[in-house]
């Protein structure tokens, strides 16, 4: 009986690291792509060791061996019927007891509305899908109609407004939230506080022209955020996130890096994605310092280094990928080629404006500084 378990165990992990590594490789989740290979693989590492009782969100009730099982356990299908929710698609599986709901040929909002209204048996689905959908322009508050799921993925649609309480049966279920690709304008980011178990929100390739980072305060389950490519002012602070492992806020409206921008408190934290943000000066104290950080800076505005604002990542053992900025290598950069060799931790590709490369300067041009 034990190796029966043992088995069925890994099954659903292997199951379900499979389902979100297929989706993952299809949609770079970084949207500087700096690195990706090797962050992404940090996450799916991560990831991948998920509870045996992932699924278990639902109601619950013993076996006689003492095991939980979701409450649909036993049923041979505990999807509604396909009439009445068509043109959705409910799948079950067996193995994971897990239901995934697949919405991408809804032809309106309305018929998105009519389709929740119907006979759900269970209330409780593992995923949601809608894609590639040019009909569906918003979602209207309530639209799940009390149905929750655990990873909600819209992308590649028309969509342009998400309304205030549109998500609301899924705050306390809500694992993975992945809306990009989409044009959306409007989010209610005033309840992402409310997801008490989220680990990735991805929200890149939109038309928001402002993020509230403050909205994400508290989040104590998220590791991985990832807001890029939405041209967007990004406003406040992001704290109080001690499980964060990847922020990216890339290709935003960000000319300025303020003190205490990026100030988690994880110790794991090992990625903030910055570039082409046109930043042209970073206050010192404004990145969390953690061993291991890789911030990458490409393709903004800066032309110096300041010493106050990154020996203290570096000497921390954190890297800077500096690279596709303008910098001018004056004396403002001498502090680099000190006896500590700080300038190994600062990427090759770095260009001072006369075209010379960063690690290509000979260190006594220095001595007179």
């Amino acid at each position: 009986m034990k190796t029966h378990i043992i088995i069925l165990l890994y099954i659903v992990v292997r199951t379900v690291s499979g389902q979100l590594n297929d989706h993952r490789g299809r949609d770079p989740i970084l949207s500087d792509g700096y690195n990706q290979s090797k962050i992404q693989m940090r996450q799916y590492d991560h990831h991948d060791t998920i509870p045996s009782d992932v699924y278990n969100h639902s109601k619950v009730h013993m076996k006689q061996d003492g095991r939980h099982q979701p409450e649909y356990y036993g049923y041979e299908q505990p999807c509604p019927d396909a009439e009445d929710i068509a043109p959705c698609v409910c799948t079950y599986d067996s193995v994971s007891n897990a239901m995934d709901l697949e919405c991408s040929a809804v032809e309106s909002e309305e018929q998105l509305k009519q389709i929740f209204k119907a006979n759900f048996p269970f209330n409780n689905f593992h995923q949601f899908h809608l894609r590639d959908n040019n009909n569906i322009k918003e979602l209207e508050a309530g639209v799940f109609n009390g149905i929750s799921f655990e990873i909600i993925i819209i992308e590649w649609n028309s969509l342009e407004v998400i309304e205030l309480q549109a998500l609301d049966s899924c705050y306390e279920t809500a694992t993975w939230i992945y809306l990009s690709y989409n044009n959306i304008t409007s989010f209610p980011f005033d309840e992402v506080s409310l997801f008490s178990k989220l680990r990735d929100f991805t929200m890149t390739d939109n038309s928001l022209s402002v993020i509230p980072a403050d909205a994400f305060h508290g989040l104590t389950a998220l590791e991985n955020l990832d807001i890029g490519y939405n041209n967007a002012d990004i406003v406040g602070t992001f704290q109080d996130l001690p499980n964060l492992l990847l922020i990216d806020l890339g290709h935003n409206a960000l000319p300025t890096i303020p003190a205490q921008f990026i100030k988690t408190g994880s110790s794991d934290l090992s990625y903030i994605g910055l570039g082409g943000n046109n930043i042209v000066s970073v206050e010192p104290g404004a990145f969390d310092i953690v061993d291991g950080l890789d911030i990458y800076m490409y393709g903004n505005s800066l032309s110096t280094l300041d010493e106050a604002t990154w020996r203290p990542h570096l000497e921390a053992g954190g890297t800077l990928d500096a690279a596709g900025n303008p910098l001018v290598c004056g004396c403002d950069i001498a502090w680099l080629f000190g006896e500590d060799q700080l300038l190994e931790q600062v990427d090759y590709n770095a260009l001072c404006t006369d075209g010379e490369f960063l690690h290509d300067l000979d260190p006594s041009i220095f001595d007179n500084c």
